[in-house]
């Protein structure tokens, strides 16, 4: 939607700036001081599920392209439901809510590791696994312009983490090497998503609901089952900890961010994205740089602009080239009759007259 009102396109960037802010911003001071969060991420994960789960069964219901006179809004969408869900889907639906769930996890332990600013600008730089990735899945295909871009966001991240001074990275190699899996991790829910857009006809809200559904039974027996690194104690109950405003705030932060997304997609386009994603790595970068003992410099605001620049530069390679403009009615007859003046008293070449030629056969 490229030619919305400015006004509400910004207002939809701004909005998702400031929720994905909020996010990252609350998942570093959730922390305890001794490392590890005060509450269990698994289960704040589950009841942020549950609250999306709410929102898509309630958009679902009230969807009026389903409505009918003879029947009420519930049994037509349990209707829509039925019709439009399988147990193939739901499997394939509930295999990218599980690579959401690791995703998710593994975004809260990242977080314990470095900074907000250099984990949001990781993810702006990161397209070259999530199309490397793609291109070998998919087999999609990038133009010239887009890898030279997808470099470029690469060495941008070099020139941002890299410490000339003490010849070394920032961080441990670690926290890179987790980035680098969450990037894949994305990459695998990007073409999951292709998938099933492309081989299963459902309703974004029913599509929606499957996924949250998942979510919460996942992060459920997750929670139940599975050891979580991310929690400063083992025996950590479901709901403890969420006394604490901050433990809410992630909760109702991760209910809102994909309301956020798709307000940008809906009211503006991919391009406000990225740069809402812009505004957010370089927002961040200035909060780290403040509060969470991000060292700046020169050289690493200079990458920042290049990384910022070079994802500008693949999202204007991707974009298609306009249609030409077609000629109009009366200046097509002009250019076929002065075509036809000027083969008069020629010969027009046919296959037959080429054939010749080649054999060094007389023409006609």
């Amino acid at each position: 939607m490229s030619d919305g009102d400015p006004r509400t396109k910004a207002l939809a960037a701004l909005g998702l700036v400031c929720v994905s802010s909020t996010v990252g911003i609350l998942y570093k001071i959730s922390q305890a001081t001794s490392g590890g969060f005060k509450y269990s991420t698994t289960s704040a994960i589950a009841i942020a599920e549950m609250v999306k789960f709410g929102m898509s069964t309630f958009f679902h219901i009230g969807d009026a392209s389903h409505h009918t006179d003879s029947e009420g809004k519930l049994p037509s969408a349990i209707g829509v439901l039925r019709s439009q869900l399988s147990m193939s889907a739901i499997g394939h639906i509930w295999c990218l809510a599980g690579l959401y769930t690791m995703n998710n996890q593994l975004s809260f332990y990242v977080y314990m590791l470095a900074d907000p600013g250099t984990i949001f600008l990781f993810k702006a730089a990161s397209t070259m696994i999530v199309a490397s990735i793609q291109c070998f899945c998919l087999g999609k295909q990038f133009s010239g312009e887009q890898w030279k871009a997808m470099g470029l966001q690469a060495v941008g991240m070099v020139i941002v983490q890299y410490n000339p001074c003490k010849s070394e990275a920032r961080y441990n190699p670690v926290a890179y090497l987790l980035m680098s899996l969450s990037a894949v991790l994305t990459a695998l829910c990007a073409v999951r998503n292709e998938y099933l857009v492309k081989n299963y006809k459902i309703g974004l809200n029913v599509q929606n609901m499957v996924l949250y559904s998942g979510g919460i039974w996942m992060n459920i027996f997750a929670f139940m089952f599975l050891p979580n690194p991310n929690s400063t104690q083992a025996g950590l109950g479901f709901f403890d900890g969420f006394n604490n405003p901050l433990a809410v705030g992630v909760v109702f932060a991760n209910a809102m961010i994909g309301l956020a997304i798709t307000a940008v997609y809906k009211y503006a386009d991919a391009v406000t994205k990225c740069i809402a994603s812009d505004v957010t790595a370089v927002v961040l970068c200035i909060v780290s740089t403040f509060f969470f003992e991000l060292a700046s410099s020169v050289t690493m605001w200079c990458g920042v602009l290049v990384v910022c620049f070079a994802v500008h530069l693949y999202t204007s390679a991707s974009i298609p080239a306009p249609p030409a403009p077609s000629q109009p009615p009366k200046a097509r007859e002009l250019d076929l009759k002065q075509a036809m003046e000027g083969s008069e008293g020629s010969v027009v070449d046919g296959p037959e007259q080429e054939e010749a030629q080649l054999m060094g056969k007389p023409t006609r």
